[in-house]
């Protein structure tokens, strides 16, 4: 079972297989824990917060390696 790791967020995968919770999963990051910018940020590229305030423009899989990395730092 997949649960959402964000403090004070409740969602669990109900799901009939791993990529379907994985699926629900991202459908739950980009609804309740994303925000919209009006930033020019190529195609296939993502931002990611890298600090107090500072953004990095990279690829989705490097966003996903950052944010393995960052978690594993906790």
């Amino acid at each position: 079972m997949i649960r959402c790791p964000e403090p004070d967020c409740g969602w669990q995968a109900i799901a009939p297989s791993d990529d379907a919770a994985r699926e629900q999963y991202a459908e739950n990051v980009v609804d309740a824990h994303t925000e919209s910018v009006d930033a020019d940020v190529p195609d296939g590229m993502v931002q990611v917060r890298v600090g107090d305030g500072e953004w990095r423009t990279m690829t989705a899989e490097q966003a996903a390696t950052f944010h393995d990395a960052a978690e594993t730092d906790d």
